[in-house]
């Protein structure tokens, strides 16, 4: 029976899975006094998601649109027997720190300095639990011992916590925009006798002082909810580990939350790594939970990133990062662009040698592919190279040949939708007569 109900409420939630479902309904079952709130928190999923899910379930509930959520006597009567199965909302569920008393120090650090959320910053303040997660990964990831640690931003308090857990590090350092959080950091420092922790005034547009360039091997940060925002902290967070060095490890953790209702801000972030060059070497949902980020489900994913011999300042700077900004953060305002690069591999000498076979080859995939061709450029290179650029109606496309490894480069930038995009691979391979081709959706 409870099989047949938990579909018929996935048919009005489509966007839950049935294991979550019967996760939710195992919480209602289970527990008492619960709020939007709260079971946001325990969940990690948005409040719109929240809302629509009460609202399918409106029988069992004594009313779905109260903020305090008690089920029915009916829901009661139903769920009573049921053997419904717990949902594990993140991997991080599975950490099992929750016993170590270390726990009360984080609780009596973040006690002591109640922090009113900075909306203006994208503040928003970590569940003890998480703090203290947030330490432990770091000591179990093997970055502590004789590291040091720079936190930008740390309205977690997680300095102090980790400097109180563990005294191995080398030296802590905290860059915070906000003046209350400094000055609590390093006044509770000093009366707690915790070595090396110093916290400093410090905006994230602004250039770093140089005695922080290259001078740390882990960062830490949860950056604004734009972006830009991830961007610039990425820049900075390079910009302070600088380049890695014969078998040195360094590292990011970064925090970042968006509603699973929007993988394309999920696709940018990794966009935004790849840029940089960093390693993703490992990734948790829901790992971190909060206070008022009602929108994105309470939660942040952790990012684990690794520098390597690839990765690379980019030199981003940016006014506005924050989402109180709205209109003046430079979102997704950019006109559309179909951006692809194709790298093509064993290419027949009579096709990359002859300027009208290739010009003739291009033509036809324009016109296949609907792009409307209004100018030619064709170069030509010692050593039978070629360069070959279409102007297109709406952009261009661009070829260039290397005959030594029977190879060819196209570059196409689009304006507009490209017509049967997706049969691109297959008019490139019937063309150039060869199944050796890279795709690569730049935009």
């Amino acid at each position: 029976m409870m099989e047949n109900i938990i579909q018929q409420i996935k048919k009005a939630n489509p966007d839950l899975q049935e294991c979550e479902i019967e996760g939710l309904l195992y919480i209602l079952k289970n527990n008492e006094n619960l709020t939007n709130n709260k079971l946001i928190t325990l969940t990690g999923i948005p409040k719109e998601t929240l809302r629509r899910f009460k609202q399918s379930i409106r029988l069992l509930l004594v009313d779905d649109k109260s903020e305090n959520i008690r089920v029915s006597k009916y829901g009661k009567e139903l769920l009573e027997n049921e053997d419904l199965k717990p949902h594990t909302w993140s991997l991080a569920e599975r950490f099992d720190f929750y016993l170590d008393k270390d726990i009360e120090k984080v609780k009596r650090i973040k006690d002591r300095f109640n922090l009113e959320p900075k909306r203006r910053y994208d503040q928003f303040i970590a569940t003890v639990e998480t703090t203290y997660l947030k330490c432990r990964v770091l000591i179990e990831k093997g970055v502590v011992k004789g590291k040091s640690i720079v936190f930008i931003g740390d309205d977690d308090l997680n300095s102090l916590s980790l400097a109180s857990i563990n005294k191995d590090y080398k030296n802590i350092v905290v860059l915070d925009i906000d003046k209350d959080i400094v000055d609590f950091i390093n006044f509770y420092a000093s009366e707690n006798k915790l070595k090396n922790v110093t916290a400093f005034l410090y905006d994230a547009r602004d250039s770093l002082d140089k005695k922080f360039i290259d001078n740390f091997d882990v960062v830490v940060f949860d950056p604004p909810y734009t972006k830009v925002g991830v961007s610039l902290f990425l820049q900075r967070a390079f910009d302070l580990l600088g380049p890695v060095r014969n078998f040195e490890s360094k590292y990011v953790f970064m925090y970042y939350g968006c509603s699973f209702k929007s993988p394309e801000k999920k696709l940018k972030v990794q966009e935004i790594i790849n840029r940089y060059g960093f390693t993703i070497e490992d990734r948790i949902e829901k790992f971190a939970r909060y206070s008022g980020a009602d929108s994105i489900g309470n939660a942040s994913s952790l990012y684990v990133l690794k520098v390597n011999s690839f990765t690379k300042s980019l030199g981003m700077s940016f006014e506005n990062i924050y989402t109180f900004e709205g209109e003046k953060v430079p979102e997704e305002k950019f006109p559309f662009v179909d951006h692809l690069v194709f790298k093509i591999f064993d290419v027949k000498k009579e096709i990359i040698l002859s300027k009208r076979k290739l010009v003739n080859i291009l033509e036809s995939i324009c016109k296949i592919h609907k792009l409307k061709v209004v100018d030619r450029k064709l170069t030509e290179f010692k050593g039978g190279g070629m360069t070959v650029s279409f102007i297109l109606a709406n952009s261009n496309l661009t070829a260039h040949t290397w005959p030594e490894y029977g190879s060819i480069h196209i570059d196409l930038v689009s304006c507009s939708p490209i017509f049967n995009k997706s049969e691109l691979y297959l008019t490139l391979k019937k063309y150039f007569e060869t199944d050796k081709i890279d795709v690569f959706f730049v935009e």
